[in-house]
């Protein structure tokens, strides 16, 4: 294990990402017209569209998204007064043809994906357009490791403001599948999606957020207890956050190893679970600040039983929000949701092996970690379910305004 706390650049680069392109081992570059095709287009608009492969008429002719499916595409754009060759850059997540059109494979797709990366890293743009689960496989998991699965349903229509790449990464279906299921609804889904991409006019960072930073760890218990009679006579906002050594409290010999608190995301700090700490805790759940969670009966389950409290004034659960703006599944975790709104690229990759819980008594392995590690995830589970309250908020204001 890797010792001290993460650096987010370390932790976003993907074990599958090379340097140079692997054209040897894909061996697709022999058999195509247009082989290792470059990117085309102006890119007026700094925006990079990346579909799956090559089709028979864009190999022939050495240019992105001529065929069928790219006429449906370009249409597309031309409704919300884009057009495609003067104002994107296009490439593909595979740049040489595969025989007969077929799906490229995980092999072909990563020994492909450092010539994408060499486009966004030469063209500079601020926005790129995936088309396909093809394209995502591609592009995410150099920023996400916990893996993008087989499903495009979950990635399509997020803006992700990739903190390694600085770039907005845009998700949506492959125009193929429009033509494949001549559905309308689809269409105006996919339009929506491509009008919410093309908004963005800059990088989504001036300067790379240092979450890290912003965690104050206090190993005092008079101290921290001083601190929390602060944020409880300050009376705003408040985000607690537990680690413990199991997910069950009523498990035997189950215990709260620290907690976190962040009010308002101006003061974020952490703290081992003794002496003094404890009592002032319990004089914050018992008073009416305000409090916003991730699944708030966690933390809710656990000061009952341990603490023969309730929490009082939950005011926003970020994972029943989630289930309110957008009802797919599998997107409603901290971790997803801190990747998808504030581009947060897997902050717990290193913890998350000793949070698993094994044996009869189902207890984790948290307590092999040093407890610095421990403290500073905990301390970044409440500073990120801040942020995303606070983007989910925006998004409600909108929708439902």
């Amino acid at each position: 294990m890797r010792q001290g706390f993460f650096n987010l650049t370390e932790l976003s680069v993907s074990n599958n990402t090379a340097i140079l392109p692997r054209c040897g081992l894909c061996g697709l570059s022999h058999g195509c017209h247009s082989p290792r095709m470059k990117p085309t287009g102006k890119g007026k608009r700094k925006v990079l569209v990346v579909a799956e492969v090559p089709g028979a008429l864009e190999d022939l002719k050495g240019k992105q998204l001529i065929g069928e499916a790219g006429q449906v595409f370009r249409n597309l754009l031309r409704s919300i007064g884009v057009d495609l060759d003067r104002d994107c850059w296009k490439t593909n997540s595979v740049v040489c043809r595969p025989p007969n059109n077929k799906t490229p494979t995980e092999k072909q797709i990563e020994s492909c994906r450092p010539n994408l990366l060499h486009a966004i890293k030469t063209l500079k743009p601020h926005t790129v357009i995936l088309l396909g689960m093809s394209a995502v496989k591609s592009l995410v998991p150099v920023v996400w490791k916990e893996g993008v699965g087989n499903g495009l349903g979950k990635w399509v229509g997020w803006n992700i403001p990739s903190q390694k790449l600085n770039v907005w990464i845009c998700p949506t279906y492959h125009p193929s599948y429009l033509l494949r299921t001549h559905n309308d609804l689809l269409k105006k889904i996919m339009t929506g999606h491509l009008k919410r991409a093309f908004r963005h006019k800059s990088r989504p960072w001036k300067e790379e957020p240092n979450y890290k930073d912003r965690i104050e760890v206090i190993t005092k218990p008079a101290q921290a207890a001083k601190v929390i009679k602060e944020m409880i006579r300050n009376g705003s906002c408040v985000v607690p956050d537990f680690e413990t050594n199991c997910i069950k409290p009523e498990e035997e010999e189950s215990e709260i190893i620290c907690c976190s608190l962040c009010q308002e995301g101006k003061r974020t700090i952490v703290y081992p679970w003794v002496g003094e700490a404890v009592d002032a805790t319990v004089q914050l759940f018992k008073s009416p600040v305000p409090k916003i969670g991730a699944n708030i009966k966690f933390e809710d389950r656990w000061s009952r039983r341990k603490l023969g409290v309730g929490i009082r004034g939950w005011y926003w659960d970020t994972m029943l929000a989630s289930h309110v703006l957008d009802n797919r599944a599998g997107i409603t975790s901290v971790k997803f949701q801190s990747f998808v709104r504030l581009g947060v690229e897997g902050y717990d990759s290193h913890i998350k092996p000793y949070l698993q819980s094994s044996g009869k008594k189902r207890l984790n392995r948290i307590k092999e970690l040093p407890i610095m590690d421990v403290l500073l995830y905990c301390g970044m589970d409440s500073l990120v379910e801040w942020e995303i309250f606070r983007s989910q908020q925006k998004e409600m204001e909108r929708e439902f305004s």
